[in-house]
């Protein structure tokens, strides 16, 4: 039987033979796009600002399809997160959660189809030629995704759009893509309680340009992430976390390592006296191939600022297998 353990070491494999294969190729980013990455015309660099997001999710998908895989059948198999009747319905989904958003993502419709819009494309795409499917840890089918959910939340999303359910994927899609992409909003703090009724397990979580160093707030979102847990092993999340600059993604990184460290101790100190991991890095702080390559100007700061130019990868909450 596959572990997690086994998926984690599997998915690392991937990733590094992923960093040595043709950057001008990509399984979910079309050749279009992702030129917008590899030239230096100020045509280029413009797009690289507005595709950022989406390029970075594809490549968080792509380098963690393995493990997301798997964390799906196991949901579909009925281990992991304790499922209501209302998740066992949306297995098909893929479902995002955009953590610490505010006016940046979501000022109007057109900012946000804009940053997440490509990603919906591309992945109904991917998901209709089937090159994921060769990306597994076995032979086992891969469960079935004809829907993409992504679940944006932040305490400075704004009023407006909080009641709003917007469509992501306008045109119909052909068969084996996807046949519904919406994008949900709450206005709250990871951590808070989520009174929509419509709640489901969530495949990948992330957080752009979060500053996780620079905002305390974060910390109990992070404590929450690392003692979440269902049954077993297979509630752990896997969490992107990009940054303006390597230093600062570094920050982020220690902050976090603190924060999981801290929940160690209390989860020693209550009645759960196990060996329980509740940080696994993915991968380490290192500069984000989808950066943006148009500089935001900040006065009081000497070094330059992207958006997204470096980020990480962590699986956070009790698992006794990822060691």
């Amino acid at each position: 039987q596959t572990s997690l353990g086994s998926v984690i070491n599997f998915t690392s494999q991937s990733i590094q033979s992923m960093e040595r294969q043709n950057i001008n190729n990509h399984a979910i980013i079309p050749f279009g796009p992702l030129a917008a990455f590899r030239r230096s015309t100020p045509k280029a660099k413009s797009a690289s600002a507005n595709l950022s997001r989406s390029a970075t999710l594809s490549e968080a998908v792509l380098r963690l399809w393995p493990l997301i895989s798997f964390r799906r059948r196991m949901r579909v198999m009925g281990f992991g997160e304790l499922m209501s009747q209302h998740e066992t319905k949306c297995s098909k989904t893929l479902t995002i959660h955009i953590l610490g958003c505010d006016r940046v993502e979501c000022s109007s419709e057109e900012t946000l189809r804009k940053s997440v819009g490509p990603f919906a494309r591309w992945m109904s795409a991917a998901l209709q030629s089937g090159v994921l499917s060769t990306m597994q840890t076995s032979s086992a089918e891969a469960p079935q995704i004809d829907s993409l959910v992504l679940e944006i939340s932040g305490p400075n999303v704004p009023d407006w759009i909080l009641s709003r359910e917007i469509n992501l994927n306008p045109s119909s899609s052909e068969l084996g893509g996807l046949v519904s992409a919406i994008a949900v909003f709450h206005q709250r703090e990871y951590h808070e309680p989520n009174t929509d009724e419509a709640k489901s397990g969530v495949d990948l979580a992330v957080a752009f340009n979060a500053g996780i160093w620079g905002y305390d707030s974060w910390k109990p979102t992070l404590s929450f992430m690392c003692q979440s847990e269902g049954n077993d092993s297979y509630a752990c999340t896997p969490f992107i976390i990009t940054a303006y600059t390597i230093e600062e993604c570094e920050d982020d990184a220690e902050v976090i390592s603190e924060v999981a460290e801290e929940a160690v101790v209390k989860r020693m100190q209550s009645s759960k006296h196990d060996n329980a991991v509740l940080a696994h890095q993915l991968w380490a702080p290192e500069s984000n191939p989808f950066s943006s390559r148009i500089e935001r100007k900040t006065a009081s700061v000497p070094r330059k600022y992207y958006e997204n130019n470096a980020w990480q990868a962590w699986l956070l909450g009790p698992s006794t297998s990822a060691k």
